[in-house]
């Protein structure tokens, strides 16, 4: 029987855009590493022999020492790693450590960060073998195989070290996501995930759909053609969260509403079927209507995700969003009036900024608009992006900085942001600004204060809005 492990690495040396106060990833919350619970659970289901497990370490609280005794102790055949770009430091570092534990164990990486550099990754020393895309069925072909003693070969998604220059690296065919079974959420401890603005201290992410048809010149998405399950085969996965026991259900897809009849198809059928549960969405003002947004609060929906990323048409028009701030007004005004909640995305240092003032003009556009909840990031362009490849040809933007990087990864990496009219310190101190310009107010504290009904709700909020205003901040140029 082969023992496997998919690890989420440490973030204990993950790239910092900024140094200095910033929001961390637990700042918004701890969710389920979907992509690795897919995995597993068609792994158990294909292979039920093999012993699977997975190591969640910055939603564990697992450091470096802790993963080595939980490696020592499980002694996995294979491990499986999930890597993004801005953790690649602690992706080869684990690869090393479960090297240096067991000689002969079998390092695959896979994940977003494969989309971009799949030779580079394969190069590295300490890993045998990549996953490009979806991995759901190339990884338990490959499982199979080693288990099985059958020849293991390169492609549709999954390589080998040998013969690396003379492969073309391709990502592996879709998947058919109704034919995927429901991910085992035994595999993991519920206890340690939550929402920053969760309502319930149960709350659960799902995905209905995969990939994004839309072009924002910020997005380093992949995954572009949208695929949708059908409403039976996620209504089925409400009807079994429900009996595991969760209250809350947060759809974390690219775009949740693809169409509104999409979710009005969707509402109807929760209403029919009798579902009672809370449940929020990651959506698009462009293509939501007040008859989708009213049928899916008859049905539950508490909460609506929209980026608005800037302040002008004009913005919005060289971002590629496909949005007009009209359509951001009618939408923000249709949830005040159904008593949706929103969060509003916003994003600080983009190119077209060209002075402090322009920033903060445009978060206090965001502020006029009025969301219940403003999120903002500063402009991270990072490889795979059209805005990096624009920086690039503009000269704002050094290449050999991410390259250097990329082939000798190291702690210490600090990204280059777009630094053509602001400094990275200015962007830092306006990123920080925007936070406290929208928290701070004291109509909107009160608001919010009388709109808590839970003791989750009030714990996560106040300790949110305590980092707001303590932390101190210190930016510094690298």
């Amino acid at each position: 029987m082969k023992k496997v492990a998919l690890i989420v690495p440490p973030l204990e040396n993950m790239v910092k855009y900024l140094k200095g106060w910033q929001l961390k990833p637990e700042d918004y919350g701890s969710f389920p590493p979907l992509g690795l619970l897919y995995i597993a659970t068609s792994l158990k289901k294909e292979l039920p022999d093999v012993d699977v497990r997975i190591i969640d370490c910055p939603s564990q609280r697992i450091d470096y020492s802790a993963l080595e005794l939980l490696l020592n102790n499980f002694s996995p055949d294979v491990i499986g790693i999930s890597a993004f770009t801005i953790c690649l430091v602690d992706v080869l570092k684990v690869a090393r450590l479960a090297k240096r534990l067991k000689n002969n164990v079998h390092v695959c990486v896979g994940g977003p960060h494969l989309f971009v550099y799949p030779r580079q990754t394969l190069g590295y020393q300490e890993v045998d073998s990549i996953v490009i895309g979806e991995g759901e069925y190339v990884f338990c072909d490959f499982i199979k195989r080693l288990d099985s003693g059958e020849p293991i070969g390169s492609g549709n998604g999954f390589y080998l070290k040998k013969n690396l220059a003379l492969i073309e690296l391709k990502p592996a065919d879709e998947v058919d996501l109704d034919k995927l079974p429901y991910f085992d959420v035994n595999l993991i401890n519920r206890e340690f995930y939550y929402s920053t603005i969760g309502r319930q201290r149960n709350v659960i992410t799902l995905l209905t759909s995969r990939g994004c048809p839309y072009s924002c010149t910020f997005c380093d998405v992949p995954l572009k053609i949208f695929r949708g399950r059908s409403i039976e085969n996620i209504i089925g996965e409400i009807k079994l969260r429900l009996n595991e026991g969760f209250k809350e259900i947060f759809f974390f897809d690219d775009t949740f509403n693809i169409t509104p009849q999409r979710v009005i198809d969707f509402s109807k059928r929760i209403i029919e079927e009798g579902l009672k549960f809370e449940w929020s969405f990651r959506g698009r003002v462009n293509v939501m209507s007040f008859e989708m947004l009213k049928i899916a609060k008859q049905a539950g929906c508490r909460r609506v995700h929209v980026g608005i990323e800037t302040g002008t048409n004009e913005g919005l028009r060289l971002l590629k969003k496909g949005i007009t701030i009209e359509q951001v007004e009618d939408v923000l005004g249709w949830c005040r009036r159904l008593g949706i909640k929103t969060v509003g995305d916003f994003i600080i240092g983009l190119p077209f900024e060209r002075s402090k003032a322009e920033v903060v003009s445009n978060i206090d556009k965001l502020i006029a608009l009025n969301p219940d909840l403003g999120q903002f990031n500063y402009l991270e362009p990072i490889p795979g992006c059209e805005i990096y490849e624009a920086g690039v040809k503009s000269g704002v933007i050094d290449p050999g900085e991410w390259n250097n990087f990329i082939n000798d990864p190291k702690g210490d990496f600090e990204p280059p942001l777009w630094t053509e009219y602001l400094s990275k310190p200015e962007i830092g101190e306006l990123f920080h600004l925007a936070y406290q310009k929208f928290y701070l107010r004291p109509a909107y504290i009160f608001k919010t204060l009388f709109s808590v009904r839970t003791i989750h709700e009030f714990k996560r909020l106040f300790l949110a809005g305590a980092k707001i205003v303590f932390t101190r901040k210190d930016f510094k140029t690298t």
